[in-house]
């Protein structure tokens, strides 16, 4: 790669985990010992915002007093998920060949860091990152640059030096506002019109690590 840092997604970018995160809905619900009544449960609770979701639990009997008592939830409920998660196919590989290549790299994740450390930890990942940080850390989503400007701060580099890897589009979208170059990894769980906005937006976008693997031989 040409650059001198790299900022990772962890979900769908690293880790083979974005299929349960489109299940999020139903998984929680699980948990909470109910089951779906409505084919889309997934899909309407994925695209939803929290005050929406809040509603669709009600439905279900089910309420929640704040944001955080959903997401403590939904964490609860994915966390055995994560123990379980894989890597993409080749991520390993590209992570190997980076690091021999004095590439600095880190994880800028949407996913909270109790959950996402262990399970890079688990399969032998974080070895190969400086840090890694959490919407929480920044107090900010990814719809805002400051995870991935923050990233770049801590590694020493200037945006421009940069190269942030994601699956998904409004991610895209921030990255490439706050002038980072981007290559969009496709999330084969996404919608279309998404990947075909992935493709537009991104410098590169990859179906798979093995381009990259090709290019670094």
């Amino acid at each position: 790669m040409d650059c001198k840092g790299i900022i990772f997604d962890m979900d769908g970018t690293l880790l083979d985990s974005m299929g349960f995160w489109r299940k999020i809905g139903s998984i929680t619900l699980a948990h909470l010992g109910q089951t779906p009544r409505e084919p889309d449960f997934d899909r309407r609770v994925y695209r939803s915002s929290a005050e929406e979701i809040a509603r669709i639990y009600a439905e279900y009997g089910i309420r929640f007093s704040s944001r955080s008592d959903y997401v403590e939830a939904y964490y609860a409920a994915v966390r055995p998920c994560y123990e379980q998660v894989k890597p993409l196919p080749g991520v390993l590989e590209f992570l190997e060949k980076m690091k021999a290549a004095g590439v600095r790299m880190c994880v800028a994740t949407a996913t909270r860091s109790d959950i996402a450390v262990p399970a890079l930890e688990r399969l032998g990942m974080m070895r190969y990152f400086e840090f890694l940080l959490c919407c929480d850390d920044v107090g900010a989503g990814k719809d805002k640059p400051d995870i991935y400007l923050e990233s770049a701060r801590r590694m020493g580099l200037a945006v421009e030096e940069t190269v942030v890897f994601e699956d998904s589009l409004y991610c895209v979208r921030t990255a490439k506002g706050a002038g980072f170059r981007v290559v969009g990894v496709l999330d084969p769980t996404a919608e279309q019109e998404e990947i075909d906005g992935m493709k537009a937006l991104s410098d590169r976008f990859i179906e798979g690590y093995g381009a990259l693997l090709e290019d670094a031989k």
